[in-house]
């Protein structure tokens, strides 16, 4: 059993990038749009909040029968390589131990690739020049042209696997189109649900049809990152913590050229993963992250914050002048975020201030 399967699931998010039709600049600026979907009422997790399609973990997301898909559809053996070939911090999520059949930098990558056409029915395929190289325009393809509900469907209720989709198409799963993007941990005030949730990247050059699934997904929707955040601050929809860092994040990058040359560049520096220790003060409370100074120096993930009280008496303004390094969110209410960092970005990622450097056409 792996080391924390009694404290949390594995899951893994898929942030799925669409360049507008005809490379079109909205007024904020933006060539492409993000695929978020509302959760329904009827959901275990999450109910009625905004997020990036995505789920648990499964077996068949390890099965060793894709390495046999990959061999036979002539996938060479240094392009599977390219994909576990990764420096830097490695979350525990995507660390593989002898409890695993499949390197985890792959069966994780499946399992982003899987919710996210259980969910919308959109399937990410390999381009087949870009798969021996591993390299190429960076962008994944969307393959349509097939029976998607009944897959989707027989996929979804475990009537049929994923492998075999990608098998009865002859297509191969774009493992080398996901970039590896973050990983957040549940914090530990939620004990009876938590997840430690790897979030990857890919990029689409059109925008593709959608198949909502009706149990999980209310309503879908294809917008900016800064027209989402603006519609959360409105009260008009409901982020998920993690979805609006990282929404935030991408709202300083406004060319999607820049963001898929950015994502293919950044997977040797690996990631830090993110679980926020949180502080209540007197007008709200706020959640730290790795590199501020209120942030434990040797977090376990499981440890409740002992000191989440301690400074109920100052506001939030009072308690970051006790400190000189800030990386953290201040909550006034649901729908009320300022994100505060002063430092560099933690693993050369995007700063969720916009305080990037080395990137052309922002």
């Amino acid at each position: 059993m792996r080391k924390y399967a009694k404290h949390w699931r594995d899951s893994a998010s898929l942030i799925v990038a669409a360049r507008n039709e005809g490379n079109a600049r909205d007024t904020d600026g933006f060539n492409y749009k993000v695929l978020v979907f509302k959760r329904t009422e009827r959901t275990s997790y999450l109910p009625n909040h905004i997020v990036f399609p995505g789920g648990a973990f499964d077996p068949q997301d390890d099965s060793p029968r894709w390495l046999s898909l990959l061999a036979q559809q002539h996938v060479p053996e240094a392009a599977v390589r390219s994909v576990t070939t990764v420096s830097g911090c490695r979350p525990y999520i995507l660390q593989t131990t002898s409890d695993d059949t499949l390197d985890r930098n792959i069966s994780v990558r499946l399992c982003a690739l899987r919710e996210c056409f259980e969910e919308l029915g959109v399937l990410l395929v390999a381009n087949k020049i870009e798969e021996a190289s591993a390299t190429g325009s960076g962008f994944s393809r969307a393959r349509e042209g097939f029976d998607v509900v009944s897959w989707q469907k027989d996929v979804h209720d475990g009537r049929k696997t994923f492998l075999e989709l990608y098998s009865e198409l002859g297509e191969t799963p774009d493992l080398w189109g996901l970039y590896e993007w973050s990983t957040w941990i549940t914090p530990t005030y939620f004990p009876k649900k938590r997840f430690e949730t790897a979030f990857f990247l890919a990029a689409l050059d059109k925008i593709p049809s959608v198949f909502p699934e009706k149990f999980e997904v209310e309503e879908y929707m294809w917008a900016s990152p800064r027209t989402l955040l603006e519609a959360h601050t409105e009260g008009n929809l409901w982020l998920a913590p993690p979805q609006a860092y990282e929404l935030e994040r991408l709202s300083y990058v406004h060319d999607i050229d820049a963001l898929v040359q950015f994502a293919s560049k950044r997977k040797f520096h690996g990631t830090t993963p993110f679980c926020p220790v949180m502080y209540n003060t007197s007008d709200g409370s706020v959640g730290t992250l790795p590199g501020d100074d209120m942030y434990p120096k040797e977090f376990d993930f499981l440890t409740d914050n002992a000191d989440v009280n301690k400074y109920v008496h100052l506001s939030m303004q009072e308690f970051a002048d006790l400190v000189q390094n800030l990386h953290r969110v201040e909550h006034r209410g649901i729908n009320s975020q300022t994100y505060l960092h002063n430092g560099p970005p933690v693993d050369g990622h995007l700063h969720v201030c916009g305080k990037n450097t080395g990137l052309s056409k922002l």
